[in-house]
């Protein structure tokens, strides 16, 4: 039995979020990327404690980074601060990915008009079907069932441990660092939007791991020039729900203090500048 509600789900999180900025007239702070953000940040605690509109945009790293500027990036405004803890696999992952052409092909039924944008469309098509196979067991739809969306689009209430962390699969990392076409587009993203007065932070990810590949991880962000630890975001044991890049809320209260930290630091720099 084949059930698409997952990536029917991913769609409605992007509409969702869509409406919210497209909504906001005020400068805002704007956390994007995949769903290690949309578990990852109270954006609720960082809009009352900075005093500022915040959104969080995450919802799936297989959508691909440039799948979801497509949807994004028309509402941004100048003054809006645009932050991007990206998942690892979000550089290595082409820029429309699987649940893109997922949402495309099965939910839109526009993939004659998208197809050009994908790449090895029959593995595609194979994941998002294994996919759509897998995600409807039980535990899967519970899951889905307890998360609940916030009107600043994160999730909240998620206390619970469902998953041991030492029985996860670890973050697949490359061997050796090399450019790829999604690395291009996030470059060209920030060249934009700082053409377009609109400020960006590209940080570490929320993420668990007993190992990490710090060569790789050096490179990438010597190439961004990113110069805070990757381990910023880095999640404990207890601190995991139910993958290797979803915090409970345990870890999210704590990586959410982190980021508001982050924020306030980069807001005092900003201001010592113009003194």
């Amino acid at each position: 039995m084949f059930n698409f509600d997952s990536i029917r789900n991913m769609e409605d999180l992007l509409a969702k979020k869509t409406a919210m900025l497209a909504a906001c007239a005020e400068e805002k702070i704007v956390l994007l990327g995949g769903s290690s953000v949309l578990y990852g940040f109270n954006t609720d605690e960082i809009k009352r404690r900075l005093g500022q509109p915040a959104y969080n945009v995450g919802v799936n790293v297989g959508l691909g980074f440039r799948y979801l500027l497509d949807k994004i990036e028309p509402h941004l405004k100048p003054g809006d601060h645009v932050v991007l803890p990206l998942e690892f696999n979000q550089y290595t992952n082409p820029p429309y990915y699987v649940f893109g052409f997922g949402i495309d092909t099965f939910i839109h039924h526009n993939y004659w008009e998208n197809q050009k944008k994908y790449r090895q469309k029959w593995k595609l098509l194979l994941i998002s079907l294994k996919h759509a196979r897998s995600s409807t067991t039980p535990e899967k739809l519970s899951r889905r069932k307890a998360a609940v969306l916030t009107d600043t689009g994160c999730y909240l209430g998620l206390d619970k441990q469902v998953r041991d962390p030492k029985m996860l699969k670890p973050i697949p990392f490359p061997e050796i660092f090399e450019e790829t076409k999604t690395m291009v587009e996030i470059a060209n993203f920030i060249v934009r939007c700082k053409t377009n007065n609109i400020q960006v932070t590209l940080l570490p990810p929320v993420f668990y791991a007993k190992e990490l590949s710090t060569v790789w991880i050096r490179d990438l962000y010597n190439y961004f020039q990113v110069t805070v630890s990757p381990e910023l975001f880095r999640l404990t044991e207890i601190e995991v729900y139910d993958s290797v890049y979803h915090a409970n809320q345990q870890g999210q209260t704590r990586v959410t203090n982190q980021l508001i930290k982050q924020l306030v630091a980069l807001q005092n720099r900003e201001e010592l500048t113009e003194l």
